[in-house]
């Protein structure tokens, strides 16, 4: 080996099981090597692609390793990398006998050494230079040498890819260290972005990705997540006195008690501690069995920051109003369950006292109640208590049945029902509200079969979608297999979405509805006037149908009702050429203002309430009856078919 001024970081592993070939490789690399007239340019290229790991008369440096066999190179190359002195280049010949031929060692190398610049050397081209690439890759690592060579040549190819080799290493050294850099600068803003500078504590945001890491793990362990949050009564009044070091150092001294009582909780997991406000700040803890450790829980807490305080020479003794929620009772969520803490600390302010408030006990109920039913509701689902009924829509020209909308109803066993304003909104909140829609779906879908096997049945009915159905990348062929395993005709089934579900992200809506409506399904849009201040959206979506929310429909059962703001939205639809249909039509009054203004159909409790599937058939047959007795322009009967 050479002495250390002269070492060559140009390292050269030549695999040949030719020693004569192997000589004419150390001849060629070697310091002696003469090129011929033929390549007097290879010193300056040499010198352009080495740079230093050339010798003063301009001569790359070269050290040269050979072994025969492939397995023993794939050896030198382990100890090399090992030794942190890596080879640049591998020239191996694709013939090795007897032992493993050279492409084989090539793709071992590799495995090893993905920066090695490895030439295989042939003397046929008998193997494809794209299937090469793909079998030792990177493509722009691997290369071919025909033998026999020109010793100019190889020296040429050798100083080429030692400095491709160093160029490579330079620039894997500079985004490493700008890799590190990246990582350092982030863990700093992430420090200051996470966390309270005055206590060094986990603040607001990372409090909350802290519960959420919490009631992740929840259903893994036993008991509920608690979270416990205080205010220091007039701490403003501490900073205007004491000046705001003082006040600086008592957030600091009650972040530091807190952090150390709390720390030394051994039954169960650690609390964490943290600052969630300018002068407040929390404690979450899993795992809280009882409603009696969740009190001793408040109490120590509130014990813990009304101890006096040692602040610049004085006694500090503190209030601390305290408000306590905890998951899942209060919420399944990290922020649901913050907010409840928050209202109870603010109760807790608002007491003369600063008495610990539990989340209020009538809330409590509501989140019980809320919790139990949805442990019910899933049930409910898969056990066909949740059903449809039908709400029928009349024409206003013929007074002809012209549509029904299926609504969800949930009857329990013991023929008590919950209103569809609490369970639907639950079935989201739950994730299930997929399960929800495509269970009202086969049940719409199976009664409409079922009434065409009874008898002529060519009313449409309406199905109502939601924001979640609209992003279930699945919602267009759970659509489609419904409507053909139960040979329902698409053009009898309509979709309904409330113009705020619609906009909620029309980028996402456009192109579900668009395959939707191309499928032959019709689009409605429901509480029509109440969402979006732009109407250009009517334009670009597949609407057939406009809905006017019942709000605007209620007004005129007012004698003074100003009636523009419907006879505009019908006006609008009847320019676009759509549908619109009036909802929440409770008076014979409403019925005669929006069949004056030309409203298509009209929908409510005058003309019928939602019923179930065979009361419907019912109604139905009786509707038909009282059509048979119109006068002139007049639907007669509309009373009689109301009871």
């Amino acid at each position: 080996m050479p002495d250390n001024k002269h070492a060559s970081t140009n390292r050269v592993l030549v695999v040949d099981d030719d020693a004569q070939l192997i000589d004419e490789y150390v001849r060629c690399l070697g310091e002696d090597f003469e090129p011929d007239i033929a390549t007097t340019t290879l010193t300056d290229l040499e010198k352009v692609l080495l740079g230093e790991e050339s010798d003063e008369g301009g001569t790359a440096r070269f050290e040269v390793h050979s072994r025969n066999q492939g397995e023993a190179a794939v050896e030198a190359v382990k100890v090399a990398i090992d030794a942190g002195n890596p080879y640049a280049i591998v020239f191996i010949d694709i013939r090795l006998p007897p032992g493993q031929d050279g492409l084989t060692s090539a793709k071992l190398i590799r495995e090893l050494d993905p920066n090695v610049n490895i030439v295989i050397v042939t003397g046929s081209l008998g193997v494809d230079p794209d299937i090469l690439g793909k079998e030792v890759p990177p493509a722009d690592k691997v290369f071919f040498f025909k033998k026999p060579f020109h010793g100019a040549e190889c020296r040429q190819l050798a100083a080429a890819l030692c400095g491709k080799w160093h160029a490579d290493m330079a620039l894997r050294l500079a985004n490493e260290d700008l890799e590190r850099r990246v990582e350092e600068r982030t863990a700093a803003l992430q420090k200051i972005a996470y966390f309270d500078m005055v206590t060094r504590l986990p603040n607001q945001l990372l409090l909350i990705e802290e519960l959420k890491n919490l009631l992740s793990r929840a259903e893994d362990t036993e008991g509920d997540t608690v979270v416990v949050l205080l205010d220091i009564e007039r701490f403003s009044f501490i900073n205007e006195t004491m000046g705001y070091d003082s006040g600086t150092e008592l957030l600091r001294s009650i972040g530091n008690r807190m952090s150390r009582t709390f720390s030394e909780e051994t039954t169960r997991q650690r609390a964490i501690v943290g600052r969630f406000g300018s002068d407040e700040f929390a404690v979450l803890m899993p795992g809280v069995d009882s409603d009696v450790e969740i009190r001793e829980l408040a109490e120590k807490v509130k014990k813990t920051v009304e101890e006096p305080f040692l602040i610049n020479g004085r006694d500090l003794f503190l209030k601390a109003a305290i408000g306590v929620a905890w998951h899942p009772v209060h919420g399944r969520d990290a922020k649901s369950v913050f907010r409840c803490a928050e209202a109870a600390l603010h109760r807790s302010m608002r007491s003369l006292d600063c008495s610990i408030t539990y989340y209020h006990n009538e809330m409590r109920f509501l989140a019980r109640h809320k919790f139990d039913l949805e442990a019910e509701l899933r049930g409910a689902i898969e056990g066909g208590q949740v059903t449809a009924h039908y709400q029928p829509q009349q024409c206003t020209k013929t007074g002809d049945l012209a549509g029904v909308e299926a609504l969800a109803r949930w009857t329990r066993p013991d023929g008590s029902v919950v209103p569809p304003s609490d369970f639907v909104p639950l079935s989201e909140e739950m994730g299930i509200s997929d399960v929800l829609f495509e269970s009202i779906m086969n049940t719409v879908c199976n009664d409409v079969s079922r009434w065409r096997e009874e008898g002529e049945w060519d009313v449409p009915v309406s199905v109502n979608l939601s924001a979640h159905q609209l992003r279930n990348a699945n919602l267009v062929s759970l659509i489609k297999s419904i409507l053909v395993n139960t040979q329902v005709d698409k053009k009898l089934i309509n979709l309904e979405l409330t113009e705020t579900v619609l906009l909620e992200d029309l980028t996402i809506a456009q192109p579900v509805l668009d395959d939707l409506a191309a499928y032959g399904v019709g689009i409605h849009i429901d509480d029509f006037g109440t969402g979006y201040s732009s109407l250009s959206y009517l334009a670009q979506l597949p609407v057939q149908t406009l809905k006017i929310d019942r709000a605007f429909i209620s007004q005129l059962s007012d004698p003074n009702a100003n009636s523009k703001v419907v006879e505009a939205i019908i006006a609008l639809g009847k320019a676009m050429g759509l549908e619109v249909v009036a909802e929440g039509v409770e008076t014979d009054q409403q019925y005669a203002i929006v069949r004056r203004l030309g409203c298509d159909l009209v929908q409510g409790y005058f003309i019928a309430k939602p019923m179930p599937a065979d009361q419907l058939r019912t109604w139905c047959g009786g509707y038909e009856d009282t059509q048979s007795l119109k006068h002139g322009s007049t639907v007669i009967g509309i009373d009689d078919v109301r009871k």
